[in-house]
């Protein structure tokens, strides 16, 4: 046998479950993710989307989508014990649809939520793109598109391609020979700032008005001002509990509405009872204070006090606890 040849190696095909593999640790999936996923995977929130970002120079319609495979295979082997094992690993996107028009054009349209911002996103997509194609191999070309929708308030740079994350003295020769990897990428951090460039029909308007107000921080009343359209607005629940995730709103989720939900109203009844609970809890505090230091000065009972008070049963009773609380 030549020096220069190496034996061959038995081959093991393994799938993610082989025992041979070592796994790293399954993380539960993010509420956000998963809600947003879903959310943008209804028909008319994803037709919406695409024609809004690029302001209906390509406009989607439900009519037009139908669902598309959103896995894929990846192989690749391992040496172990003078054994190769193969592994396949699935890639997953978050959310695709096919598209195809009246006159039987198609394509494939992609969306990748990003919670957090990552910079290398050009390449998890340019993986999957290759991936996708290469499973259209033996069938006619169908072109790809994934667009990025950014929820971080860090904006991701748009456009971007591979070449502009190389950092070398020679990308000025070989960079315009790199792979271009065209993202379109939206910043809900930017979109309060610039609706102009957008024609969203949908709640997703309403929603993403909401949410970019608060990526920038901004108080309900700001973003009326910025977005006086959204009084009187209603959302579904999806994009409701979106909405809520973003501007920390605690409501119950059964409380909701499927469909009809007035998030300026919602708000606003939720500060009401904020404030209608700090009155109260402001009016137990002077009670009890008040009940304590005259039981103790006439040397009678607290409960007696109260009485005298006439106050409230929710007021008597939580001071009554608070007073049973303090002599153990």
């Amino acid at each position: 046998m030549s020096k220069n040849k190496q034996p061959s190696l038995p081959l093991v095909r393994s799938g993610q479950e082989s025992s041979k593999v070592k796994k790293g640790k399954k993380t539960k999936p993010k509420i956000h993710n998963n809600l947003v996923k879903e959310y943008l995977k209804r028909s008319e929130i994803f037709s919406d989307f695409v024609s809004g970002i690029f302001n209906d120079k390509m406009i989607i319609t439900p009519d037009m989508l139908s669902d598309a495979d959103t896995t894929y295979e990846m192989n690749d082997e391992i040496v172990e014990d003078n054994t190769r094992i193969c592994i396949t690993k699935e890639l997953i996107r978050d959310v695709a649809k096919n598209v195809t028009d009246k006159k039987g054009n198609q394509c494939l349209i992609c969306i990748e939520d990003q919670s957090r911002y990552d910079k290398n996103m050009p390449i998890r997509v340019s993986m999957y793109d290759s991936l996708s194609l290469n499973s259209l191999a033996a069938k006619k070309f169908i072109p790809t598109l994934t667009l990025v929708c950014n929820w971080d308030k860090k904006p991701f740079p748009n456009p971007t391609t591979l070449s502009s994350l190389v950092s070398s003295p020679f990308i000025k020769v070989f960079g315009e020979y790199m792979l271009k990897l065209l993202l379109a990428v939206f910043n809900l951090v930017e979109y309060i700032y610039n609706q102009e460039k957008y024609s969203f029909r949908t709640e997703l308007r309403t929603v993403f008005a909401y949410v970019s107000g608060a990526l920038n921080e901004l108080t309900m009343e700001e973003i009326i001002e910025k977005c006086p359209w959204i009084v009187g607005e209603k959302v579904s629940k999806q994009g409701a509990r979106i909405v809520f995730q973003y501007m920390h709103i605690d409501i119950e989720v059964e409380e909701l509405d499927e469909e009809e939900n007035d998030m300026v109203s919602i708000y606003q009844q939720k500060i009401n009872e904020e404030k209608e609970k700090s009155r109260i809890e402001g009016c137990i505090d002077n009670t009890y204070e008040l009940a304590l230091s005259l039981s103790k000065r006439y040397n009678c009972s607290f409960e007696s006090v109260l009485d005298e008070f006439r106050a409230t049963p929710e007021v008597r009773k939580i001071c009554m606890e608070r007073y049973r609380n303090s002599i153990g």
